[in-house]
């Protein structure tokens, strides 16, 4: 919003009620929980409340989700950091019309905080998985058949895990961990991304090469599309594999996913090109009738 002469602005600084002890400034006010930005039109009466949070500030966004704010977008390197860099905040308002109650999120957490079938659990992504993360991707078929262009490095995969459940508040992806029940070990990654407000949403997951045969693969994607499917109350899910992996196409039929077709160049690939993907789905109603 362009903010002319009639705009007054005023920074409430919001604590996060994390720490006990008082920043000494408004910048560490700011960077321990949100900043608030009250914008009063003059003779107009209307209100707008702006609060600022960093990515990695979750819970000063549950607080904004709580209180009906809505998020806006991320502003780039908006405030200094203590080294002498800059970081991102995310941006979140509410207006005086807006209506009562917290804002919509478009995926809710999940239940008690896991998904589980016993063998298998399924949790939301964090920074002490980074290092794990960056293993996965390091396997050269994980990372050849990896849509981003670019390799994801160790900054790139604490990153990953650091904005995790930023980017789950968001709505923009929900990012798990494959856990083994038996041992705890991380044994690979599942996501749902690319979702839409028409109900759709894409998965994709990857195992490391020591736990695979086991079937988990096919356990996370039926949790995952399960809680998906109904909770979160997606209408559909859509999945695509490289022709040749021939296992990532069993794992996908065995979660009840119907093949639907062949897309030609489809996705980015090594070295700049594109790739075929065999394209699969799962419909909210598949899993109604199959019970």
């Amino acid at each position: 919003m362009a903010c002319g002469a009639a705009w007054k602005f005023q920074d409430i600084p919001l604590k996060s009620g994390a720490s006990s002890a008082s920043p000494k400034s408004a910048k560490e006010k700011e960077q321990r929980g949100g900043c608030f930005r009250r914008e009063i039109a003059n003779g107009r009466g209307s209100t707008r409340l702006q609060l600022r949070t960093e990515q990695e500030n979750t819970a000063s966004q549950r607080v904004a989700i709580a209180a009906g704010y809505v998020r806006e977008g991320v502003q780039r390197g908006a405030a200094p950091t203590r080294a002498g860099g800059r970081h991102d905040l995310v941006v979140w308002a509410r207006l005086a019309d807006d209506p009562p109650g917290p804002s919509h999120r478009l995926l809710p957490d999940l239940p008690g905080g896991r998904l589980t079938d016993g063998v298998v659990i399924l949790r939301p992504l964090g920074p002490p998985d980074g290092h794990a993360v960056h293993a996965l991707y390091g396997v050269a078929d994980v990372r050849a058949s990896n849509a981003r262009p670019d390799p994801i490095d160790v900054a790139t995969a604490a990153r990953m895990c650091g904005h995790a459940e930023a980017n789950w508040l968001a709505g923009s992806r929900a990012h798990l961990a494959i856990v083994d029940v038996a041992t705890g070990d991380f044994t690979g990654d599942i996501g749902l991304f690319h979702l839409s407000p028409v109900g759709e949403g894409m998965i994709g997951y990857a195992v490391l090469p020591p736990w695979r045969g086991r079937g988990y693969a096919t356990r996370a994607v039926r949790l995952l599309t399960a809680w998906a499917l109904g909770p979160a109350g997606l209408a559909r899910i859509v999945a695509g594999t490289d022709p040749a992996n021939s296992a990532s196409q069993r794992v996908l039929s065995g979660a009840g996913f119907t093949r639907e077709g062949y897309q030609r160049g489809h996705l980015p690939s090594a070295g700049g090109g594109r790739a075929d993907v065999v394209s699969y789905a799962l419909l909210a109603t598949d899993l109604t009738d199959s019970r």
